[in-house]
């Protein structure tokens, strides 16, 4: 059987990972051990197991949870180890009610920002001066952004 990841997300104990080809060029097929597959973009599926640290090889009979997220318009897959709680995380994150934020000190966030600018031009600046690669302010104002984005959360 096949899952679709916009129905919902899954989380499978991976027998069998395959590459293969979609309509829509290279995906990825991962198999759990009850016959359920999930197929992903062989990029993305790459991306997401590197970004757990592991090859594709060292994924089979590992347990992992695999969702679409929807943001600025576009959707993602995102591939996460399944730990004690995963679903039950996701499901109530789902189910309850946004905790108010804390008031937000505009002073103190222009600092952090300022902070992450300087930092995005010592590192991407820099580095693409140094590699000859053309960058332009939005390049820096997305590596600030970022930095800003993780700094705060």
């Amino acid at each position: 059987m096949i899952h679709k990841l916009a129905t919902g997300p899954i989380t499978l104990t991976i027998v069998a990972i395959e590459a293969t080809e979609g309509n829509f060029g290279p995906q990825v097929c991962f198999t759990g051990d009850e016959g359920t597959s999930v197929y992903i973009s062989e990029l993305s599926a790459t991306k997401q197991i590197a970004r757990l640290n592991m090859t594709m090889e060292e994924a089979v009979g590992q347990t992992l949870f695999f969702e679409q997220i929807k943001k600025d318009g576009k959707t993602y897959t995102n591939i996460a180890l399944a730990g004690a709680g995963t679903a039950a995380k996701t499901a109530a994150a789902a189910s309850s009610p946004a905790a108010p934020k804390a008031p937000v000190d505009l002073a103190a966030l222009a600092v952090l920002y300022s902070e992450c600018v300087s930092i995005a031009m010592a590192t991407l600046g820099t580095k693409c001066e140094e590699a000859g690669v053309p960058y332009d302010a939005s390049a820096l104002q997305a590596a600030a952004a970022t930095i800003f984005i993780k700094a705060t959360r």
